[in-house]
């Protein structure tokens, strides 16, 4: 009996590079032996309904699109208590993820590692009761990783995203935040930025994560940026990001497996590059080695 494969696709991601390959990925996997359902979905949060409610259905599930397109499916694999494995075909603009996962770039060599037998237990954040892959981040420069021209990223790598928030500093606000880790850290201060993150690679920079990540160990790396008092402060944190020190003025780095995160003001959050609402108070958690998915072994 062959095996049944669901194949989600977003046919809008990456300007919809996936159309053009659409048939070799199914012919691929009709000849690995699987027999073939495809959806293509129609709006948003199309994904999770379709995986939720019918992902018991299959013995693999396959989605090709761009980050949000993934964080749908995942979402609907743990909202639904599924252990369906996942393979993913990136097809955005970015794709942090499949980046930190070694997954090809290339549509074909994606397909094929989708289709193969290699596979990895990685961590899922859940946020407020919302699943996010990768990040969870608020403040400064929280678009402008996702905004930044590629071009100017494979030009510039790091500093194009220092340039690219620069032009955002008019905008930029602090807040006083309370943050308590589950090991027991309590840290209270004024920040412009926060990152809860599990991958090696955010908005296509791998430079703005902690060098010694592993996805599936049950921690995040959170990085914190203190507010700047003066303009030589700024000078100060945009050196810090260029060139990492081990002991820093204004950026805090370390490893939790939860946080609760506390303001006195309403903070709007992002997820894996999408809006993740707007709030004082939210609690974050390391679902330990939640999901399976095809890639290379670490």
């Amino acid at each position: 009996m062959p095996q049944k494969l669901l194949f989600v696709i977003n046919p809008d991601a990456g300007k919809g590079a996936i159309r053009e390959k659409t048939l070799d990925c199914i012919d691929l996997f009709v000849r690995e032996g699987f027999d073939v359902m495809v959806y293509t979905t129609q709006k948003s949060q199309d994904a999770t309904r379709i995986v939720r409610a019918r992902a018991e259905e299959f013995d693999r599930i396959v989605c090709s699109g761009g980050d949000g397109t993934l964080n749908e499916v995942v979402t609907g694999l743990l909202d639904g208590g599924h252990k369906v494995p996942l393979g993913y075909i990136p097809a955005g603009t970015v794709n942090d993820f499949a980046s930190s996962l070694f997954i090809p770039k290339q549509v074909m060599e994606a397909a094929k590692m989708a289709a193969g037998s290699d596979f990895q237990t990685v961590d899922i954040g859940r946020f407020a009761g919302r699943y996010f892959c990768y990040v969870a981040a608020f403040g400064a420069f929280t678009n402008v990783s996702y905004t930044t021209p590629q071009v100017q990223k494979n030009l510039l790598g790091r500093t194009a995203y220092i340039l690219e928030g620069i032009k955002s500093l008019p905008s930029v606000k602090p807040y006083d935040i309370r943050i308590e880790t589950d090991d027991g850290l309590v840290i209270e201060d004024q920040f412009i930025y926060g990152m809860i993150s599990n991958a090696t690679s955010i908005g296509g920079f791998k430079e703005l994560t902690p060098r010694d990540v592993r996805m599936d160990d049950g921690l995040f790396e959170v990085v914190l940026v203190r507010q700047p008092k003066t303009p030589l402060d700024w000078q100060n944190i945009f050196n810090e990001l260029v060139q990492p020190h081990e002991e820093s003025q204004f950026l805090i780095e370390f490893k939790t497996p939860g946080l609760q995160v506390s303001s006195n003001t309403e903070i709007s959050w992002t997820l894996d590059g999408e809006f993740g609402g707007t709030l004082k108070e939210v609690r974050i958690d390391n679902q330990y080695q939640a999901l399976t998915i095809f890639s290379h072994k670490m």
